[in-house]
């Protein structure tokens, strides 16, 4: 997990403790439930978690628009990986219309906390940084 990016937490501490014991034995179910208290109050990691869950159908039945919901709540809360999964789902059209100016918006929120396929992206459709 990307311990290097989020600060030393308890919620970061359980997030990891999901993923070590549910996400990797494949109990994608029992993963989503014990992320989504944290997500309802407000833990951008979980909030990403969770809007991935509902966008693979992972331990949840497959939603887009609540894989969008809880994907924008992260970028919101300032998540990275939630600020470059928004910008791709507005790139893309998943869960919401096709807006290519709030991708590069959302590209270029991520790109500046260094993650590493935002700042390629950034190249890539000419955003500057």
């Amino acid at each position: 997990m990307a311990s290097n990016y989020y600060k030393p937490c308890k919620e970061l501490e359980m997030c990891e403790e999901l993923i070590e014991k549910y996400w990797k034995s494949k109990q994608y179910d029992k993963c989503f439930e014990g992320h989504l208290p944290l997500a309802e109050q407000g833990y951008p990691l979980a909030e990403c978690q969770i809007g991935y869950f509902y966008f693979e159908g992972l331990g949840i039945e497959k939603d887009l628009e609540k894989a969008f919901y809880w994907t924008h709540r992260a970028a919101e809360h300032g998540d990275r990986d939630g600020q470059f999964n928004l910008a791709w789902f507005y790139e893309e059209g998943y869960g919401v219309n096709i807006d290519l100016e709030k991708a590069k918006y959302w590209y270029k929120k991520a790109a500046m906390q260094n993650h590493d396929l935002a700042i390629n992206k950034c190249k890539e459709m000419n955003i500057n940084l």
